[in-house]
């Protein structure tokens, strides 16, 4: 075996690199807000509750979370709520969904599906109900609940995009986004000045108009979706806790 000796010059250079390298500190994973707010919906013809949450894994990951409880008036014709999970990370102050989980028990047939988003291969994998996702990750991609925190993010860094393709399902649909003005708008909590902004369906079918409150990083206060004309979803902040209005 061959024997391989440093001169004095030699160690040393190496110890210098050693301590080097046990002096530099790991990249610290991005932090994002934790927060939890609480909106009075209207369901269509009926009261309700829209909550949007960001929770801190064990892991040190983050978990979104949003979901819609039906009032008392649908309760007595059906069960359940719509929960939609979103692991993510950020990436230079942006979420990137991981991993998305639908659970909808609300009605007589659960429509549940999950997929992960890879992004070295650049394709989402998973199922739908009894469908199975294998399918290519197109630009500017996120799963339709994160899709909020998404253009929160998009609107604080001035770099709102005019599309986006949200995964709604089983497939990633095309979402046209638009800053159509500001307003004041009063909700349970108070009065804000907010950017609005509207968000459609390429066949504009379906839209959604948020108004944005730049006091809140950009949290909708005020979030109302219609789908062929017909309001679905009107819903007003009306509580918040956490460390959003602080970041």
């Amino acid at each position: 075996m061959m024997n391989c000796k440093f001169s004095p010059l030699g160690r040393f250079g190496c110890s210098i690199v050693l301590l080097l390298w046990l002096a530099t500190p790991v990249l610290a994973a991005e932090k994002y807000p934790l927060f939890e707010a609480v909106y009075k919906a209207k369901i269509k013809i009926a009261g309700g509750k829209l909550k949007l949450a960001t929770i801190l894994n064990e892991a040190g990951g983050y978990t979104f979370e949003y979901t819609v409880i039906p009032g008392r008036l649908i309760s007595l014709f059906t069960n359940g709520e719509l929960k939609e999970t979103t692991q993510f990370e950020v990436i230079d102050g942006r979420p990137r969904t991981l991993d998305y989980t639908l659970i909808n028990t609300i009605g007589s047939k659960p429509r549940n599906g999950q997929v992960t988003f890879d992004w070295i291969e650049n394709s989402i994998k998973g199922n739908y109900k009894e469908k199975t996702i294998d399918i290519p990750m197109p630009e500017n991609a996120v799963d339709r609940a994160l899709l909020q925190l998404v253009l929160m993010a998009d609107l604080k860094n001035h770099n709102l995009k005019e599309q986006y393709a949200v995964y709604n399902k089983d497939e990633f649909i095309p979402v046209n986004v638009e800053r159509i003005g500001t307003e004041s708008i009063t909700v349970p909590i108070g009065t804000f000045p907010t950017v609005v902004l509207r968000h459609t369906s390429n066949d504009g079918s379906s839209e959604t108009i948020l108004w944005c409150a730049e006091k809140l990083n950009y949290l909708p206060v005020r979030i109302q979706s219609s789908d062929h004309g017909s309001k679905v979803l009107v819903a007003n902040l009306s509580a918040i806790n956490g460390l959003l209005s602080e970041r």
